[in-house]
């Protein structure tokens, strides 16, 4: 029985018993109840949160945590496309500013979400992503069919519905699909943060009763108001708005209330504090630890990092899923979606060097200059080296021939021939080939005789894309994407290519069986 392809659970069908039927015109509601309750679903409520010196504090280190750390792209396949696209993409957000992008869009996590505008550009042959501009999310909504609109004076209800591939829209917090705005950390910081500001209130009445006392007057009975009058500005002028006067021989008494114990107002503020801390970046001590103190620092050091690398995850993927993916499929159709990623694992760079060391001793290969700057930053230059000075030579007389060290008798004996050129750098018309080179030559010639003509289409075709490139980067995507087209060049110069390594691999064959029938009759009947 073939799986049920159609989407059953739905909130878009009236079928949704939390939300009800909802119109694809009306706007869909606001999951926050916070947010609805205590701001009738505007985010100025959730500003006016972020202007709290601790909440502005951990925000502010969870998203530098973000963009401190680098970012590369990788190829989403192994093809000669799927590299091109991922060049093209590196590119792309190199002049795009990159991290300026990241901060601003990072607001989701605050939030809930994040809208940004894509603005298109096209030069002759690719689309290009001119710039990414974040705007206020208070200006948009999602309609019942979960799609963005922007809210206008013209149109304030429902919005005017925005294209597709226009705008990127980041989410984060909810814990199900159905929630389009998402759920943000401002939600569970408001009441934190509410306590606290009203603890400061109480606490600064409370200093102000207790700091400065209160300045009684007495008057004399029968006093007229005039006289009450001018006794309390003389009071007031003592001290500003805590002054009271009463008439001569009444009582008048401060009442405080008894406590135990050392519960006050500093502490509830810290109460307020560590939670503001503990649901922005899990912990305490990163924002608030005591330099030198033992214990916990290194895994609350982790816990912090961990949820760092997740929101970089979550903004790189919903990037991935969009922006990056039109890209792709609009320059380099059927190109594999490359990867955009925060680079969190940190290497020892002492113990890669001993590593890349022992590999160049053992002679099998050594680090290029471009490994060298990638591993470990700055600007490297290759080093030539230089012959070192021979003896010094004895001085000759005048009139006689320079002699070189090559011309001396002992130089001319002890002489090794030199080595001649690579077999690939020989003109063809100077290339010799053994007796087995010559004969897989013809063999290979034999049985695909197209392959030079073949050949020297694709060079046409390299030609072109190097007369049309107008720098080395873009000759690179170009050259990428040319070779990984069908041309019929491409085409009969692959197949020719297939042919010659079976021929190849049959004439291998051919000389081991027999080398391996000469060694049986020399050694005398060995074991196949």
């Amino acid at each position: 029985m073939l799986p049920d392809r159609n989407e059953i659970a739905a909130s878009r069908d009236g079928r949704d018993i939390v939300r009800g039927w909802l119109s694809p015109l009306m706007l869909a509601p606001v999951d926050d109840r916070v947010l609805l309750e205590r701001g009738g679903g505007d985010y100025r409520l959730y500003e006016e949160v972020l202007r709290d010196d601790h909440v502005k504090t951990a925000i502010t280190q969870r998203a530098h945590g973000v963009i401190a750390r680098d970012w590369k792209v990788e190829p989403g396949g192994a093809r000669a496309k799927d590299k091109a696209a991922a060049a093209f993409l590196q590119e792309t957000l190199e002049a795009l500013q990159w991290d300026r992008i990241t901060l601003a869009m990072l607001a989701g996590v605050y939030y809930g979400f994040a809208v940004a505008e894509c603005l298109w550009t096209r030069d002759g042959r690719f689309v290009r992503l001119e710039d990414v501009r974040v705007r206020n999310r208070r200006r948009f909504g999602f309609d019942g069919a979960g799609r963005l609109r922007l809210l206008t004076l013209a149109d304030a209800m429902p919005g005017e519905l925005m294209p597709e591939r226009k705008f990127w829209v980041f989410r984060a917090g909810a814990d199900h699909d159905d929630a389009p705005y998402g759920l943000g950390l401002a939600h569970y910081l408001y009441w934190p943060v509410w306590l606290k500001r009203n603890a400061w209130r109480f606490w600064a009445t409370y200093l102000e009763k207790y700091a400065a006392p209160t300045a009684l007057g007495k008057y004399p009975s029968g006093s007229s108001e005039v006289d009450k009058g001018r006794l309390l500005e003389a009071l007031t002028a003592i001290q500003r708005d805590s002054a009271i006067i009463v008439p001569d021989g009444m009582l008048v008494e401060l009442l405080e209330a008894t406590r135990a114990g050392s519960v006050d107002y500093q502490g509830f503020i810290n109460a307020c504090n560590e939670a503001i801390l503990l649901v922005c970046i899990g912990q305490t001590a990163t924002a608030k630890g005591t330099p030198g103190s033992l214990g916990g620092e290194g895994e609350r050091e982790r816990v912090a990092d961990a949820i760092i690398k997740a929101d970089a995850d979550l903004l790189c993927g919903s990037f991935c899923d969009g922006p990056a993916r039109w890209l792709t499929e609009w320059n380099f159709p059927g190109a594999a979606v490359p990867r955009v990623w925060r680079v969190f694992e940190d290497e020892d760079l002492d113990a890669q060097v001993k590593r890349e060391v022992q590999i160049c001793s053992m002679g099998v290969a050594r680090p290029t200059l471009k490994h060298i700057q990638d591993s470990y930053g700055g600007e490297w230059e290759a080093v030539e080296k230089t012959p070192e000075p021979g003896p010094e030579a004895e001085p000759r007389e005048e009139g006689q021939a320079e002699e070189t060290s090559e011309d001396t008798p002992e130089a001319q004996a002890n002489k090794e021939p030199k080595e001649p050129p690579a077999f690939a750098e020989q003109p063809v018309s100077a290339r010799r080939f053994t007796p087995d080179q010559q004969a897989l030559e013809d063999l290979v010639a034999g049985v695909c005789p197209e392959g030079v003509a073949a050949a020297a289409s694709l060079a046409g075709e390299i030609d072109a894309v190097i007369a049309r490139a107008t720098s080395f980067e873009d000759l690179r995507i170009l050259l990428a994407a040319a070779m990984d087209g069908e041309s019929p060049g491409q085409a009969a110069l692959a197949d020719a290519l297939h042919r010659a390594s079976v021929a190849a691999e049959l004439h291998g064959r051919e000389q081991v069986q027999g080398e391996q029938a000469e060694g049986r009759g020399e050694g005398g009947g060995d074991d196949a």
